[in-house]
């Protein structure tokens, strides 16, 4: 596998653990706001391990998405200031 194709699988895990971490969050704060019962009480802190587990993963993915990314730019005769560059530009920060 090509380092641009290595790039494109970790962008794509990234956008996955963002999206279930989002989809267990908002779990959570369904079930604490519309069914505060003992039964349900009991489901919300195996969610927060769970979204805390994709948070950390996220955290992982997005760490080598960047490596790879920086390390594709280096290949193609650019160099780490271009690829910080070029990352910010792709992905700017909020606010």
């Amino acid at each position: 596998m090509t380092v641009s194709e290595e790039v494109r699988v970790w962008r794509f895990r990234v956008r996955g653990f963002a999206v279930a971490g989002v989809v267990c969050l908002a779990l959570i704060f369904l079930l604490k706001i519309f069914d505060p019962t003992e039964f349900v009480k009991s489901f919300i802190r195996p969610l927060v391990l769970l979204l805390i587990f994709l948070w950390l993963c996220g955290l992982y993915c997005t760490y080598r998405y960047w490596k790879d990314f920086r390390e594709d730019e280096v290949r193609r005769g650019g160099s780490e200031q271009t690829a910080r560059a070029k990352w910010h530009k792709l992905h700017p920060p909020l606010g």
